[in-house]
Formats: C-alpha cells, sequence, structure tokens
C-alpha cells in the first residue's frame, strides 16, 4: 500500500522556523566597542611598523633624532639668513624646530593612514578585525617618534633658557597636549577620508603628496602667525587646525603670543567634524574598497 506524501507547504505551516541565521548588523559604534578588545593587535602592529622603519639602515632609530634636526639647520640657513623671515625675536632654530617637530607629526601620522588600504590589503582580504585599528597604531607608533622629538627639543630649549636667551615657559604650556592631541585627530580625520579615495583612484596619491607639500606653506613651520596679521588672508590662515597648534606650542615656551580662544574652539570643531566624517567613511566604504583592491 502506498503512502502520500504531505505536501511541502503543509510541513513549512505545521514547523515554522523558530530561527535562522544571517550576518549581524555591524555598525560603526559596535566597532569603536571592539578595539579594547583588540588591543594586543594595536601593540603588536605599533611594535611591527616601529621594527620595519629602521631594518637595513645604518643608523637605525638615531633618524628620529637627525630628521628634524637636519631639517631645521636647512630651514635656519634659508628662511633666516637667506630669506631673512622674521622669527618673532626668538632663536631662529628653537622657532623652526617647533614648527618642523609638529608639521612631521602631521605629515606622518596622514601618510600613513593615507595608505592603510594599500599598505594592509593582504591582511584584511584574510582575517577579521576593526579596520580602524591600523589608522590608530600609525598614531600610536608617530606619537612615540613624537615624544623622542619632544625631548630634544626640551634639551635645545634649556640650554637657550640657561643663556638667558629666551624666557621661561608661560601658562600656554597647560594647552600643548591638547594641541598635540588635536594634531592627531586633524591627520586622522584627513587620513581616513583620502584612504577610501586614494584606493579607489592609485593616480590621486601623486596629487596629495603634491598637496600637502604645499599645505605646508600654508602652515606656520617657517613663518609666524604675526607674518599675516595684516594681510586679507589672516582669516583664512587660522582656518588651519595646525596654526593655532603650531602657535600654542611657540607661545608657550618661544614667542609667548596668546592664541585667541575662539581660533583654539573653532579648530577643535572642525577637527571633530572630520574625523566624524572621515569614521563613517572608512566604515561604509571599508568593504567596497577591498573588493576593488
Amino acid at each position: 500500500m502506498l503512502k502520500t506524501s504531505t505536501p511541502v507547504s503543509k510541513l513549512e505551516h505545521a514547523h515554522p522556523w523558530e530561527w535562522e541565521v544571517h550576518p549581524g548588523k555591524r555598525d560603526l559604534f559596535r566597532e569603536l566597542g571592539e578595539l579594547f578588545q583588540y588591543k594586543d593587535l594595536l601593540f603588536r602592529l605599533v611594535k611591527r611598523d616601529l621594527l620595519v622603519s629602521y631594518q637595513q639602515t645604518l643608523i637605525g632609530p638615531f633618524w628620529i633624532l637627525l630628521q628634524p634636526l637636519l631639517t631645521t639647520i636647512v630651514y635656519s640657513v634659508i628662511f633666516s639668513r637667506i630669506a631673512q623671515i622674521p622669527t618673532d625675536g626668538t632663536p631662529p632654530f628653537l622657532f623652526y624646530l617647533a614648527g618642523v617637530i609638529i608639521w612631521n607629526f602631521f605629515s606622518d601620522c596622514f601618510t600613513d593612514i593615507m595608505h592603510t588600504f594599500l599598505q594592509n590589503a593582504r591582511i584584511f582580504s584574510k582575517v577579521y578585525f576593526p579596520r580602524l585599528i591600523v589608522p590608530l597604531s600609525a598614531i600610536v607608533t608617530r606619537s612615540i617618534r613624537l615624544g623622542i622629538q619632544l625631548l630634544v627639543f626640551l634639551t635645545v630649549y634649556l640650554y637657550f633658557l640657561t643663556r638667558g636667551q629666551i624666557a621661561p615657559p608661560t601658562f600656554q604650556i597647560v594647552l600643548v597636549p591638547l594641541m598635540l592631541v588635536l594634531t592627531a585627530f586633524f591627520a586622522l580625520g584627513a587620513g581616513l577620508i583620502v584612504s577610501v579615495l586614494t584606493a579607489k583612484y592609485r593616480d590621486l596619491n601623486n596629487v596629495v603628496q603634491f598637496g600637502l607639500r604645499l599645505f605646508m606653506f600654508m602652515t606656520p613651520v617657517v613663518y609666524g602667525a604675526s607674518l599675516l596679521e595684516a594681510t586679507p588672508f589672516r582669516l583664512l590662515f587660522w582656518l588651519n587646525p595646525l596654526t593655532p597648534a603650531i602657535e600654542v606650542f611657540r607661545g608657550a615656551f618661544l614667542t609667548h603670543a596668546a592664541v585667541p580662544q575662539e581660533y583654539i574652539l573653532w579648530a577643535m570643531l572642525l577637527v571633530l567634524i572630520l574625523v566624524a566624517v572621515g569614521a563613517w567613511l572608512f566604515k561604509k566604504q571599508e568593504i567596497k574598497v577591498m573588493d576593488i583592491i
């Protein structure tokens, strides 16, 4: 005797699905919460970057000290002695060293973050981890270099201070850590945005590198804010978040000139918006970018 089978539709109706498997929703805030769980990976990436940077070099990590010193010597000769650009009554070597250290910190962080997808494509395609770990590791790595270079600056500063050529630091010194964080976040936000663009369009890398060189001359690295006070470019000059960062640093140790609070607040607001937009765009486009690479 043949048994009749129950129709599929009746089976589905009699035994409805109680659960289903689907990919979990991942958003930016959840990934930010995961960053702490991957702190060991962050430290490993920092260690890797520090070791790779100075492998097969003659003097190794001593380049951290020599790079800003050599650049400062060149700037002192060209812009102080030949071009005779004023340094607001401070020793030219210290004046340029302050600008060079902060600019190098921003430039190095921005360049490393800009190449996040291009330099880590193999890792991204093999294993999951919060991709923002890589840009953050670049910030931490460059912050270690910054700390060493700041010790060099303080050593030179104490030399001029003991000789009576400069006055002791002012109250603005309490704002210096905030300005360094502002510089790092500025590089982070801008770097995240550019990393997505340069991963999709490789030729933009050359355009960005050229623009970065021009941007240095829009930043008070080799001149002070007093040089542009009477020019129509004054407002545009202060819209650059690096301007209050460098001027606060110089004002605390060298020029003793106070930076208007509205410029500092504007720079902080602009950088926060830039970081928010950069993190959102980075998170939204990371999978699409990996498919292209």
